[in-house]
């Protein structure tokens, strides 16, 4: 229900804006995609991040399980080893670097890592906005109702220009342009499904001739810490 009224807030504020010409997330002369790779709704593995709980299990040292909540400095600690770099990391990764490191200390160090609790699950969204800002998911919503989250675009805004941007498990962040105002009637013009956790939605105000400038220094330069950290994780890890 909640979605519900969403969509049909924006359906009443955004279409009193008129209709305009639309075009599916695609390359355009406003918005040049030569560094950024082409968009794919792919599931990754689930990754850690600040904020998760996860549960490290021993086949043969059930002293050492434990439950960890990842730090905000994307760490974990487990005894005897120390800490480990878990942010960035799916289950998998860790215990395969868990097990390494136990290697020295237990003759089998065999154990499990799996999610318990996810922390942060949100999405920013900022420009022309009403009310910019961090926004928690409250399901599967797509651009259009995270920007009547957001209070809906201003007079100001460029709606037919929508930046998403979403940064992959390798590290390369995915952007599609789309026309939010046109799905107002048709939301099947932007098919980039649901959001994810930690894309960012931003409503341009000018057409854009610098897409790798303007991403750079208006969008990821300006995102909160939590959102900030995301797009800047290293690969330097324990």
């Amino acid at each position: 229900m909640m979605i519900c009224r969403l969509f049909l807030t924006a359906l009443v504020s955004c279409s009193l804006l008129g209709a305009c010409s639309s075009r599916a997330p695609s390359t355009n002369a406003a918005f040049p995609a030569s560094s950024y790779p082409e968009w794919t709704e792919q599931d990754d593995a689930y990754r850690f991040y600040p904020g998760d709980k996860l549960s490290v299990s021993f086949s043969t040292a059930p002293e050492l399980d434990r439950e960890l909540i990842v730090a905000p400095d994307g760490r974990v600690v487990m005894p005897l080893v120390g800490d480990f770099m878990a942010a960035d990391r799916s289950a998998r990764e860790l215990r395969h670097l868990m097990e390494q490191a136990y290697a020295s200390e237990l003759v089998d160090p065999t154990l499990t890592v799996a999610p318990v609790e996810f922390g942060s699950q949100q999405v920013f969204v900022g420009g022309e906005v009403n009310n910019p800002g961090v926004f928690a998911l409250p399901g599967k919503i797509d651009a259009l109702q995270a920007i009547t989250m957001a209070g809906g675009w201003n007079e100001t805004a460029k709606p037919q220009k929508v930046l998403v941007l979403r940064r992959t498990s390798e590290g390369k962040v995915l952007r599609a342009v789309i026309n939010v105002k046109k799905g107002v009637v048709d939301p099947s013009v932007y098919d980039i499904g649901p959001l994810k956790r930690f894309d960012v939605v931003f409503v341009s105000r000018t057409w854009i001739a610098d897409e790798n400038k303007f991403v750079r220094q208006y969008i990821l330069d300006a995102l909160p810490l939590d959102f900030s950290f995301y797009y800047n994780l290293k690969d330097s890890r324990y």
